[in-house]
């Protein structure tokens, strides 16, 4: 999660904020439940009550607030006639996560730098043309950073790979989708590469619903 999340703890009002009308008829009401152990999670999540700060008090705004550093498990999703009832656990996983990229990424380049590591961090997120920019912007002032230019331009054809596999992929599936006869077969292999790409990326929610 980026940035900051603000919530209640009366679970009353959260009920009422989801159970408003809406113009929209398709929409279904979502209530997320939020579970945290502070102990558990140590001092890298910070969750605070706000209600102290309110000037004016009132019963429903028992609000509180986290920090940007939290990942949250899934822990279950129940349907109702009336709504989903989404329970999900505030974890410290997504430091785990993160220094185990850093460490993973160290054994496959040695001596690599925090700078080309963001580099390809954004190209593992999908974000080509950004990672794209920020090499060309290594190479460009090498006597500035004083970078590896060898990792550089390994770094940046990987990135280019990635966009040319995406450019192809996407030009072949509009060329099966356009034709008057549309080929099953051959749309879903297709489907299947495209889907495979995202999961290399680590998008899986994206690549699950090419996998559909």
């Amino acid at each position: 999660m980026n940035g900051f999340l603000t919530t209640t703890t009366l679970r009353s009002t959260a009920l009422k904020q989801a159970m408003k009308p809406l113009k929209q008829t398709d929409l279904i009401p979502v209530l997320l439940e939020l579970q945290f152990n502070l102990q558990h999670l140590g001092n890298r999540v910070i969750v605070a009550e706000t209600s102290q700060y309110n000037e004016i008090s009132c019963e429903e705004q028992e609000d509180i607030i986290c920090n940007s550093n939290v990942t949250f498990r899934l822990e279950s999703v129940i349907m109702n006639e009336q709504m989903y009832l989404i329970k999900i656990s505030a974890s410290n996983e997504g430091h785990l996560i993160q220094e185990k990229y850093i460490k993973d990424s160290h054994r496959q380049m040695e001596d690599i730098s925090i700078r080309i590591l963001f580099g390809r961090l954004m190209c593992d997120m999908g974000q080509w043309d950004q990672s794209q920019h920020f090499f060309e912007n290594l190479l460009n002032n090498l006597n500035y950073y004083n970078e590896d230019l060898a990792k550089i331009e390994r770094s940046l054809d990987e990135v280019l790979q990635w966009k040319e596999a995406q450019k192809y992929y996407d030009r072949a599936y509009n060329r099966i989708m356009n034709t008057k006869s549309i080929r099953i077969k051959d749309l879903a292999y297709i489907l299947f590469d495209i889907g495979e790409l995202l999961h290399l990326q680590g998008r899986y929610e994206e690549a699950r619903e090419y996998f559909e």
